[in-house]
């Protein structure tokens, strides 16, 4: 009687649960994990912010504060934008080569990110136009490199 049981219960479970499973999967599910964008990332967050640059020298407590930009540029490809950030104020800072960095929708913001050679780079712009992030940057003084850790906040006018 048992073994009857068991021929019976366990496949109408799993019909039951398989049936649960597939009756959930439906498209209006997807709105509630946050809203679909119509425009690439890299094109919604490009744009100039103004805002303050914290410098720390790594291994010391030498600081400095200065204001500057932090610019995004869409690039043609998915995802992709680059970087530049400048401030008179700081030497090593004010010439500076664009850096390609990974860039996706984020909580109605946006993150960026990228790890090459002597940078690495984080940030998010909020979808009140602020944003914050912090990189590192190598920077050779005479025969020995300094690296220096950067926080940038500022908002796009």
């Amino acid at each position: 009687m048992k073994r009857i049981l068991s021929f019976i219960i366990y496949p109408f479970s799993f019909a039951l649960a398989l049936s649960a499973t597939l009756s959930s999967c439906d498209d209006d599910d997807l709105t509630a994990y946050g809203p679909s964008f119509q425009t690439a990332a890299q094109q919604d967050a490009q744009g100039t912010f103004e805002g303050t640059f914290y410098r720390v020298q790594v291994g010391t407590t030498d600081t400095l504060e200065a204001s500057g930009t932090f610019t995004i540029t869409a690039t043609d490809t998915l995802n992709r934008a680059r970087i530049t950030y400048a401030s008179e104020q700081m030497d090593e800072l004010a010439k500076t080569e664009p850096i390609a960095a990974n860039i996706a929708h984020a909580d109605q913001g946006y993150t960026f990110f990228n790890r090459s050679g002597d940078n690495a780079l984080l940030g998010r712009v909020t979808n009140d136009r602020t944003m914050s992030a912090s990189f590192t940057k190598a920077v050779r003084s005479g025969r020995k490199t300094v690296r220096y850790n950067y926080i940038f906040e500022g908002k796009r006018q």
